[in-house]
């Protein structure tokens, strides 16, 4: 057995930063407290520096004890970014730093992509529901037309006896004929609100057959009450749900994932079957005419896209000819050799819910973590590595090491990265998770700020991790082994594969990340659909930790077009291939996937 406190001490890492003092002022060291960014300028705003004890240390001479002003909403979407020194309330390590440097780009610019993906999104994850709510609806069987006018004129009743009033007037005038030129007047007038009265009731009923669309029904398969029978008898109720049904139908059979899922031929059935029961209920004439434009621009869609679906079959692909690799495939079993073992969420329909849903609603565990920093002499920077031992502090000689490396702008506490630390714990594993360079709060003191095609790091952390095991485990009992999210994941791989012989990994996984980052270039969906928050979010952390880093080596005008950068991929167009003098995006990308250099399956 292996205590904790031995592998802590064989780790032989220290507790603070090795090259920053205590007394450091946070002017030597970094720009601003990293509380402060884009996005809290937008959505609150923050009183103190962090908690964390890292944070404190390096924030301890800027005063942000004072609540910042809060400009107009109109002043927010009309200011300069925050890049500009005289935004208000920019925090003072920001505005002394800023050389009255200015990037004309407003708020608007900056978050409308953000806003258009929003859209987008929900569009995507309401896609199945509104379809199934427009198909139990259309199918309805379509009321007699004497059936129709009791159901409306008992909605009417409901709806505050409009006709029951419109009988009596009219009664009024049967029965009561005018004799002179007041009563005369008066029927008119009458007559008139009658009117006024009927085309209020016929409007309100329109808009009642609109909104009842988005009534939820309590049982999608129950029978349909008196209320929605009325608004789906009438033309308005029903032709707005075929529209809808016909746009999400186009919508869904349009969508990459979606095909990927269900096929593209059964979600082409689906959306014939919308047009079907369209000109069943409303006429052929109206129902071909509706959806003439909706099918023609999105079989022409379905003709000239290309949705990067593909193009080999799941499984599991190895190199035959490496012995080492073919020796480990031959002890793992056939029927493991899957991503679903039957304890998947089948009634998550896409990759996109099964992403999201657990981001949303996922309690995020929480972690004891001891933190070490790893020193990285040639540059005078170290790297954060967060560990989390078994609650009784003791590993036993078959148990695993962990060294997790998280996605593109997390830590250690991210939810994905925190809920495998939190599981693997339990089972009495050890769990390191190294923090990337400038992120989680951890300081830079050079130039050299973080980039994804950057190893060294993860070699270091490795390195360490490894020659802990060696002095704690006499019997080489305990495995390391590497597990990669994301971008983490890419990192990860990259890493493997530039070490070659020299990896320090006995296993490494890599979950969702990629090998051949090139191809992130045609991943047009994730450019709409995803990357502009991911792109806002990492813009935000490095803007409002690194700014005056990235002033001294960007011009304005890169600057203003990595602010205005809507994407991944136009991010690192713009700022990281400048910033670390990449020659180009391709050879920013060739550094940064493992399969960076192969050129074709002929000639790889």
């Amino acid at each position: 057995m292996i205590t904790a406190d031995a592998f802590l001490e064989a780790l032989n890492l220290p507790t603070e930063h090795p090259y920053i003092p205590f007394d450091a002022s946070a002017s030597d060291i970094t720009d601003a407290p990293k509380e402060w960014s884009i996005t809290n300028y937008f959505y609150s705003w923050k009183d103190s520096p962090s908690s964390s004890p890292a944070a404190q240390d390096l924030t301890s001479s800027i005063d942000c004890s004072s609540t910042l002003p809060m400009p107009s909403w109109a002043a927010k979407f009309t200011s300069n970014n925050v890049c500009n020194s005289e935004v208000d309330g920019a925090p003072p390590a920001i505005a002394a730093g800023s050389n009255n440097t200015s990037t004309e780009v407003s708020f608007l610019e900056e978050i409308s992509p953000c806003l258009i993906a929003i859209f987008h999104m929900n569009l995507i994850l309401w896609a199945p529901i509104v379809l199934l709510i427009c198909l139990r609806r259309l199918t309805k069987k379509p009321l007699h037309r004497n059936q129709r006018r009791k159901t409306h004129t008992h909605a009417d009743r409901q709806d505050g006896g409009e006709s029951e009033t419109n009988k009596q007037t009219s009664s009024s005038k049967t029965f009561f004929p005018a004799t002179t030129t007041a009563d005369q007047h008066l029927t008119v007038t009458t007559h008139t609100k009658t009117k006024q009265t009927a085309h209020k009731g016929k409007k309100a009923k329109a808009t009642q057959d609109t909104l009842s669309f988005f009534a939820f029904p309590t049982n999608v398969f129950s029978k349909a009450e008196s209320q929605d029978e009325a608004a789906m008898s009438s033309p308005t109720g029903g032709y707005f749900t075929y529209v809808v049904g016909l746009f999400f139908s186009a919508l869904v059979m349009t969508d990459p994932m979606y095909v990927f899922e269900f096929s593209q031929a059964a979600l082409v059935l689906i959306h014939l079957l919308i047009i079907t029961l369209g000109m069943k209920r409303l006429g052929a004439k109206v129902a071909l005419y509706t959806a003439l434009p909706v099918s023609a621009i999105a079989f022409y869609m379905i003709a000239h896209q290309d949705l990067n679906l593909p193009t080999f079959a799941p499984g599991l692909y190895y190199d035959e000819s490496n012995s080492l690799v073919t020796t480990a495939v031959s002890k793992w079993p056939i029927d493991k050799r899957t991503y679903d073992d039957g304890r998947g969420t089948p009634w998550m329909m896409t990759g996109d819910t099964r992403t999201g849903l657990p981001f949303m609603f996922y309690k995020i565990p929480e972690i004891d973590f001891q933190r070490r920093w790893i020193p990285l002499p040639d540059e005078k920077e170290a790297v954060i590595l967060d560990v989390a031992f078994p609650s009784n502090n003791v590993i036993e000689s078959n148990k695993r090491v962990y060294l997790v490396l998280h996605g593109i702008n997390g830590d250690s506490h991210e939810g994905y990265v925190a809920d495998f630390v939190d599981r693997q714990v339990r089972q009495g594993n050890v769990v390191a998770v190294m923090v990337t360079r400038g992120l989680g709060d951890s300081p830079i003191l050079g130039d050299n700020i973080l980039h994804f095609a950057r190893t060294k790091d993860v070699e270091a952390a490795a390195r360490a991790l490894k020659s802990a095991i060696s002095e704690v485990s006499d019997d080489g009992g305990l495995l390391l082994s590497g597990v990669g999210y994301s971008m983490g994941a890419i990192t990860l791989a990259n890493y493997v594969a530039t070490s070659g012989a020299q990896c320090d990994l006995d296993a490494a996984v890599a979950i969702s990340g990629a090998l051949d980052t090139r191809e992130q270039v045609n991943f047009l969906r994730s450019a709409s659909l995803w990357q502009p928050f991911i792109t806002k979010a990492l813009r935000d952390t490095l803007l409002s930790s690194f700014g005056n880093k990235i002033r001294s080596r960007l011009s304005q005008q890169q600057l203003q077009e990595s602010i205005k950068a809507a994407t991944l991929v136009d991010f690192d167009r713009t700022f990281f291939v400048p910033y670390h003098d990449f020659d180009s995006l391709e050879d920013y990308y060739s550094r940064l996937g493992a399969m960076g250099d192969f050129v074709s399956y002929d000639n790889p």
